[in-house]
């Protein structure tokens, strides 16, 4: 792929970019952002939405993107009300709606399947270029480098004391979903090399709740060396779906092993049961090492509420900590939030 590829924007996470790389593109994901103005006309096509899709949609409508084509995963239902905001006000780029089945059944991965075939005949008007064999497997080896620098960057966090702050990891986690995939490694390598360990007795903190358009509320929380956040399961962090690439003798099994990856992902709150939910919290939250958890909810986005009770529950005596968050109100909710994790959690 040439630095010349075509640009597709991904809003949402359930894009195999392993596909788009082979069709010649660079899949480029958004995700608005924590801060920042809302035109009102785009919060008035919204109506009642979570800010940072309002926010998404405001940089759309403002061309601050330079896009060839724009893919909406059906994975919110903000995301789906965005889709047909874009299909019905804008024609300044293609946009393309993709609604990947939740379960394993037969008749949801013969759906899965034309999905991905649907996506791939979108983004080939856009490449003017077909998948074939090699170029599935190039893709694949490209994609593949990208997962192996995640686990490294996922090691550095975990390390006691954490090599990275998340806020780092956070921030290269998201840059390397819009960067060419050798960049991407780059990017992710580089998270947290200049700094340093954290502070050895910084209490290690599992983020759950809505997805992080950016890593501000990351900062906020470790900005004092008293929290450091070594892992989260929000799919725009450490759970998108990033890094995952599949070899197979002919397209036909790369698709299918892709539908067998997508289904065997936990998916967002809006889309996964709380139950499936709590214990994917609970093993990664373990698997860092983490003194506390807590749950970042923003206002509107209501789905991850529906989880708090099951992962409080299945925590098992982790201390489970949560705040709501209003647009503007994002430095006092994690600041408020960083005192309740002091006064209940002990570092290990």
């Amino acid at each position: 792929m040439t630095a010349s590829a075509p640009v597709i924007g991904v809003v949402g996470n359930d894009v195999p970019r392993q596909l788009l790389l082979a069709l010649g593109a660079r899949p480029y994901r958004l995700t608005g952002s924590w801060t920042g103005a809302i035109d009102p006309g785009a919060q008035q096509l919204l109506g009642a939405t979570d800010a940072a899709v309002a926010r998404l949609l405001t940089e759309l409508r403002n061309g601050a993107e330079p896009l060839d084509a724009l893919i909406v995963c059906n994975d919110s239902q903000a995301h789906l009300r965005l889709f047909y905001v874009l299909r019905a006000t804008t024609s300044k780029v293609p946009v393309h709606l993709l609604d990947m089945p939740r379960e394993a059944s037969e008749p949801a991965r013969r759906f899965a399947r034309s999905q991905l075939e649907t996506l791939a005949a979108f983004c080939g008007t856009v490449t003017g270029r077909a998948w074939d064999d090699a170029s599935l497997a190039a893709a694949a080896d490209a994609e593949a480098a990208v997962g192996e620098a995640l686990g490294r960057l996922r090691s550095r966090r975990r390390a006691h004391p954490s090599l990275c702050t998340g806020a780092d990891a956070l921030a290269a986690i998201h840059d390397a979903a819009r960067l060419a995939p050798a960049d991407a490694v780059t990017r992710l390598d580089s998270a947290g090399a200049q700094a340093g360990p954290t502070p050895p007795g910084a209490i290690r903190v599992h983020v759950t709740g809505s997805s992080h358009p950016d890593a501000a509320c990351y900062r906020e929380l470790e900005s004092d060396g008293r929290c450091v956040i070594v892992s989260e399961d929000h799919d725009t962090g450490d759970a998108a779906w990033l890094g995952e690439a599949v070899r197979g003798e002919t397209a036909e099994h790369v698709l299918d092993g892709l539908i067998e990856a997508h289904s065997a992902r936990v998916t967002t709150s809006a889309t996964a049961p709380a139950g499936v939910r709590a214990a994917f919290t609970r093993d990664l939250a373990r698997e860092a090492g983490a003194d506390a958890v807590a749950a970042i909810i923003r206002e509107l986005d209501e789905a991850p509420l529906w989880d708090l009770a099951d992962q409080r529950d299945a925590l098992e005596g982790i201390p489970f900590v949560s705040v709501r968050v209003a647009p503007g109100g994002e430095t006092q909710a994690t600041q408020d939030l960083v005192r309740e994790i002091v006064a209940r959690a002990v570092p290990a």
